[in-house]
């Protein structure tokens, strides 16, 4: 009898240019459920373009994306959002004129049949939907500390805030794979220890988890594997203490004598 495919994203010879400047090059990566990947770099490295590639808004010219054994090649991000693969971006992306549970409803209303538009309509299956998307809400937000606002408006937020209202948009609707561009940005001390912790306790869920981030301590510290991008180049993949030892890793971050 065959195994079952294991829940795992796997990117095969990732290459993507634009205007012939080459942004990623020949990238192999394998991000598995149950752990939690970080993905690092310098600014520049293709974190971001590989993120954009892995979801669907880029087309890589050259390479293979694939998840549970199955082909993602040629699936906008639509489809590829509806088989449970979510991100967050850089820059908080919160609608303005939507409540924080409003805007947190938005990543759940894939998982329901009636639409986001028929839940405002006075009929009896978008009112249930609209119960049902609200609670689920009110969970994630109560899930990153943030079961009080709800009713806010994003704006009243500070911006540390809002970028977990942002989190709590993306895991609300229980990804298979879920990809944070930069999710400790704008947050202190405080808030960043209590997303390491939200962090650890979704790994030990079956999900494909993956981290770019430029807070080290937080990579360090929850990641289990951990890829480094340079100028769209792989120079180093392992686990943190590995890593933290390879020597291309220590001249791309603090450069050399040659240097």
């Amino acid at each position: 009898m065959t195994e079952p495919q294991t829940n795992t994203l796997r990117g095969e010879g990732i290459s993507l240019s634009f205007g012939g400047i080459k942004v990623l090059k020949d990238l192999d990566v394998e991000f598995r459920a149950g752990e939690i990947t970080g993905l690092i770099g310098p600014n520049g490295a293709g974190k971001t373009s590989l993120f954009n590639c892995l979801t669907g808004a880029y087309t890589p010219q050259k390479g293979n994306i694939g998840y549970a054994g199955n082909s993602l090649n040629g699936l906008p991000p639509s489809m590829r959002a509806a088989k449970g693969i979510v991100r967050s971006f850089q820059h908080v992306a919160l609608c303005p004129d939507l409540t924080v549970r409003e805007n947190v409803m938005i990543g759940v209303a894939r998982n329901h049949h009636s639409g986001w538009l028929n839940a405002f309509l006075p009929l009896p299956r978008g009112q249930r939907e609209w119960a049902a998307m609200a609670q689920d809400a009110n969970r994630a937000l109560a899930d990153l500390g943030l079961a009080e606002m709800g009713d806010l408006m994003p704006d009243a937020l500070p911006p540390g805030m809002q970028r977990l209202v942002e989190i709590a948009r993306a895991i609300v609707g229980n990804p298979s794979v879920l990809l944070l561009d930069e999710p400790a940005a704008g947050l202190n001390n405080s808030e960043t220890s209590d997303l390491m912790a939200v962090l650890r306790e979704l790994a030990s869920n079956d999900l494909v988890l993956v981290v770019v981030e430029h807070d080290m301590d937080l990579v360090m510290s929850i990641c289990d594997r951990i890829y480094v991008l340079n100028f769209g180049e792989l120079v180093a993949d392992g686990t943190p203490k590995e890593v933290r030892e390879n020597p291309n890793v220590v001249r791309i971050y603090l450069g050399s004598d040659d240097d």
